[in-house]
């Protein structure tokens, strides 16, 4: 071999210097390419680096002016997220999952782990580590393939920042001139803060505080020993070493990185082996018979705080006004903070107590389908449970702020049809209370007044019959509203007229008159609920008459602020400004104190005898509460508009088309009513129980009345049935004592 070597001195000394000389030509080119990105790349570098910087500044409490925010040019995505008026996330828009984390946040653990398997001599070097590019070559070569990189960790800073992902040789030159420069600029601290924030951890998740929350459902800076392993443990292939994708894999490698710890000198094994055996107790890790994990409870974060949405209508909604307002990129991209009216601890009530409404429904319907197995009609009544839903909305009657909203039963690709704004339906007897207050602020009526309850031929022919089909005689207003019944409201309705009730509708909804014609006709009807209206709609009215006619403008969205916490568009003070000035427009959209007295009515509905007496059986609603049931022909849609002093909430089930019938007898007061009594009983404790119902200073009294009569009951408790403190307009009241109980035979 000597002497071979001797007799080819040419050969043998020629080419390595013919390679050396290509390999040096080739680098300066490269070179030259690195200094025509060098200033763009460095900016790119010096943006991203900003951006930790404010992250930390930020959370020492400082601010930036509007003019220093710049929404779409972040050098990496940060979700936007939503939150509830008390600050809770209740749901995220991104396409990379990102939070960014000061360096402060991040464990010393996780350092230390990433420091000793990705690159132990990176507080040595400038960049580059030639014993690693050596290890690299000489496991490659052992390999006969490119097995291991040999980058050092700001290498693989500037890899992910400014390279393509491919492992080229020229990719590696580029990097290398990279690293150095970027050693130049900034600290090692700096680097592993840019690089733990950056990197990709699979699953949509990208740097190691979204990580830590996928996997294990809390902060970076929360981690223990193990816990850091397993994260760094994902770094060189989330798709192999992912503990959501392959646990084997994961556990397999983690010990690996633990075993890199202890060589590195940072944790002995004998305390490694005690936090390892601990972390698989904690995780709940399972193995088989060949001592290989099967299951573990990491991840079980993955659809909870990792991929939050507790309110999925309420939000899709936000996300068109988002991308209408600042664009697609924006929405997705930009870490907009988009804080909102919603209570997430509500809207989770809301939530579970309409899907248990809609559950009951359709097995309502699978019931009719197994006693009637292989009939065409066990067929329709399958196919009718599938096709039930329904709304529940629920706002603050006073300000208008959306508390909590349910547009179904569920959203997905194929169920995005919102029921709360996007469908309008007949609301049956919800809409009675409009007729009733208007007739009382017209002085066409007060709760005493006595109408004849009686089958009746009304001009034109039309005839309207009672739900119960029986019909009571001489009836008080108060009775008859509680009562629902229908031929009395068509009564009150003849004698007040349209112009009232519509002016309400008109001026509470901000309908113009074209509007107004084209959706709702002048025909008695009306008084129970023929023409359509939104489960939003129903409840602005239902608002309107609980805060004593005040014009309200739902709104969802307080303020959107940027990734600094500059507010970017204050919609809450743009919706305050406009109900002013609606205010000053209309005045006061109804008395007062017609709202009070119907107000009061309405609280009968759930005393015996009322529509929702049953519904709030079992429930403890030891509180002011009232509201109206609302059921269309054929039993088509079920409603109950539920109110206490500071919310008013709209419940809807049904078909979207009006298409179903939800069956004989399935009235508001069976199918929605109790929807609310569960809501509203498991919102409110004896911590924070709701007040009574505003009433006016003046221009109202009360008085006791009999329900027969609607007089003043005599002494002795001759009236079997009374009101305690019913509202009127003061001079309204009645002013003799019940001629019907008056104790003579």
């Amino acid at each position: 071999m000597i002497r071979w070597i001797f007799s080819h001195k040419l050969l043998v000394v020629s080419v390595p210097v013919i390679v050396m000389i290509i390999a040096g030509i080739f680098a300066g080119i490269i070179y030259v390419s690195w200094l025509d990105d060098r200033e763009k790349a460095l900016d790119t570098l010096s943006r991203y680096k900003k951006l930790i910087d404010r992250t930390e500044e930020l959370k020492e409490g400082q601010v930036y002016s509007y003019s220093q925010i710049d929404l779409s040019a972040k050098v990496v995505d940060i979700p936007t997220r939503i939150y509830d008026r008390n600050n809770e996330i209740i749901g995220e828009f991104f396409e990379q999952k990102r939070e960014i984390v000061p360096y402060n946040n991040i464990p010393e653990w996780l350092i230390k782990a990433v420091v000793a398997s990705e690159d132990r001599d990176f507080y040595n070097h400038n960049g580059l580590s030639f014993k690693g590019i050596f290890r690299a070559m000489v496991v490659n070569a052992v390999n006969f393939r490119v097995v291991q990189g040999g980058s050092t960790i700001t290498q693989q800073l500037a890899k992910v920042l400014f390279t393509d992902m491919e492992r080229e040789f020229k990719r590696k030159i580029y990097e290398a001139f990279c690293a150095v420069e970027i050693e130049k600029r900034y600290d090692k601290q700096d680097i592993l803060s840019m690089y733990l924030n950056l990197i990709y951890f699979g699953n949509g998740a990208y740097g190691v505080e979204s990580t830590s929350k996928m996997f294990f459902g809390k902060s970076v800076n929360e981690l223990d020993e193990t816990e850091c392993a397993m994260i760094v443990a994902t770094i060189c292939s989330p798709k192999l070493f992912s503990p959501l994708g392959n646990l084997d894999n994961s556990l397999t490698r983690t010990k690996t990185i633990m075993k890199s710890m202890i060589d590195a000198g940072f944790i002995d094994e004998k305390k490694a082996s005690f936090q390892f055996r601990s972390f698989l107790s904690k995780w709940d890790f399972s193995f088989n018979e060949n001592n290989e994990p099967v299951s573990s409870s990491i991840g079980s974060f993955l659809f909870s705080s990792y991929r939050i949405n507790r309110a999925p209508f309420f939000n899709e909604g936000i996300r068109r006004v988002l991308v209408e307002k600042f664009g697609e990129d924006v929405m997705k991209k930009s870490g907009l903070s988009v804080y909102t009216t919603i209570d997430a601890k509500k809207q989770d009530v809301a939530l579970n107590c309409l899907r248990e409404g809609i559950d009951k429904q359709r097995e309502y319907h699978l019931k009719i389908a197994d006693r009637n197995v292989n009939s065409p009609e066990a067929a329709i009544e399958e196919e009718k449970a599938e096709n039930i839903d329904g709304a529940m909305i629920a706002i603050n009657p006073e300000t208008g702020e959306i508390i909590s909203y349910v547009g179904g039963y569920s959203f997905s690709s194929k169920s995005q049809l919102d029921h709360v704004t996007q469908i309008v339906r007949q609301p049956g007897s919800s809409i009675k209370p409009v007729i009733y207050t208007s007739a009382i602020e017209d002085r066409v009526i007060t709760p005493s007044s006595v109408f004849i309850d009686e089958p009746v031929e009304f001009e034109g022919g039309y005839s309207p019959g009672n739900y119960s089909a029986n019909y009571r005689g001489k009836t008080i207003v108060r009775e008859a509203l509680r009562k629902s019944i229908n031929v009395i409201a068509v009564k009150v309705l003849e004698e007040t007229g349209y112009e009232t009730p519509f002016r309400i509708i008109g001026d509470s909804l901000n309908l113009s008159d074209k509007v107004m014609k084209q959706r709702f006709g002048k025909t008695l009807s009306f008084a129970l609920g023929t023409y359509e209206i939104s489960p939003m709609e129903n409840c602005i009215l239902h608002s309107t008459i609980v805060n004593g006619g005040k014009y309200i403008k739902p709104y969802g969205i307080k303020h959107i602020a940027d990734y600094n916490g500059n507010v970017v568009w204050n919609n809450e003070k743009e919706v305050f400004d406009f109900v002013e000035e609606k205010r000053k427009e209309t005045g006061s959209i109804i008395d007062p104190v017609a709202c009070a007295v119907t107000v009061s009515i309405l609280k009968g509905v759930f005393e015996e005898g009322g529509t929702g007496y049953y519904a709030v059986q079992g429930y403890n609603i030891d509180f002011p509460a009232a509201g109206k049931t609302g059921t269309s022909s054929e039993f088509v849609d079920a409603w109950f508009v539920g109110y206490t002093s500071e919310l008013v909430t709209a419940v809807w089930i049904g078909n979207n088309a009006g298409a179903i019938s939800l069956g004989k007898g399935r009235a508001g007061g069976v199918v929605s009513a109790p929807v609310w009594a569960k809501f509203i009983s498991q919102i409110y404790n004896d911590d924070n129980k709701p007040g009574d119902f505003q009433v006016p200073e003046h221009g109202v009294t009360r008085q006791t009345i009999c329900l027969d009569s609607g007089m003043v009951p005599r002494k002795g408790d001759l009236c079997p049935q009374v009101a305690i403190d019913q509202l009127y307009f003061a001079g309204s009241e009645p002013g003799e004592y019940c001629n019907i109980h008056t104790g003579k035979n």
